[in-house]
């Protein structure tokens, strides 16, 4: 088979963008030598591509030493943080909430986090006749109680999450059971809640990361009680959690 190349498409921006994708959190500066062996290209070729890099602020060249070493420029920073902004996050989930109420016909939820509640900010009805007590959007829970909410909780840093139960005033046996229940997201990656946001509703939830790995949010589906059965629930977990993880790695989430 012939190597068809599409014409429409400038190689050499491809190859930048290669050069730019060596750099990461562990290796910040990298030589001429490094890049070279990382993208399997000779030191001349890579050489034009860090100048005119560098020339556009998407490179910085620093000496240690008298060795040259690159590092990622303010440019990409600027660049990256308008593209940011430009991220719709309900936009980019309102697919995966048709998709999760297709395939469970439950209620769908998309949750963010604002002054330690969780707000829902959008969500899509599932068929079911019996649909009475749900959640709406501009719903706020704190955010202990409920599948969204506690997802947003169970991803973030301790530090936070101390805070956040110390302003709670819990029992102490509601915050064993509390702390209980964030250990078993961090096993299973999913929250499960039963009978807190209405009386007779479950709701599993899993949390969006974004590419700091930081919780932006949360997906669940939420139902009466009796639909999340034993057989059920199984599936149920597995459809947020699916369109939770793929929803992150739209947001840039590594791994």
């Amino acid at each position: 088979m012939s190597d068809e190349r599409d014409k429409t498409i400038i190689r050499s921006i491809e190859k930048a963008n290669n050069i730019l994708k060596q750099f990461s959190k562990s290796e910040s500066l990298l030589s001429l030598n490094d890049i070279a062996q990382k993208t399997e290209n000779n030191k001349t070729t890579v050489l034009r591509y860090c100048n005119t890099l560098e020339k556009i602020n998407f490179l910085e060249k620093i000496h240690i030493g008298t060795t040259p070493y690159y590092r990622l420029g303010i440019n990409l920073f600027v660049i990256g943080n308008q593209a940011l902004h430009a991220i719709d996050l309900p936009t980019r989930a309102r697919p995966y909430l048709k998709r999760m109420v297709e395939e469970t016909n439950e209620n769908a939820y998309l949750f963010i986090e604002r002054n330690n509640r969780a707000y829902c900010v959008d969500t899509i009805k599932g068929g079911h006749v019996i649909n009475a007590n749900t959640t709406h959007v501009g719903d706020s829970y704190p955010l202990h109680k409920g599948g969204g909410p506690l997802a947003i909780l169970a991803s973030m840093e301790k530090e936070t999450q101390n805070t956040i139960l110390s302003d709670l005033e819990l029992t102490q046996d509601e915050t064993d059971e509390l702390y209980a229940r964030l250990e078993f997201f961090y096993f299973n990656e999913y929250s499960i809640s039963q009978n807190e946001t209405y009386k007779g509703t479950v709701a599993v939830g899993a949390p969006i990361i974004n590419h700091e790995g930081d919780a932006v949010g949360a997906l669940s589906l939420g139902g009466i009680e009796s639909r999340f059965t034993e057989d059920e629930l199984p599936k149920i977990i597995s459809v947020v959690k699916s369109a939770a993880n793929n929803l992150s790695k739209e947001l840039g989430q590594e791994g």
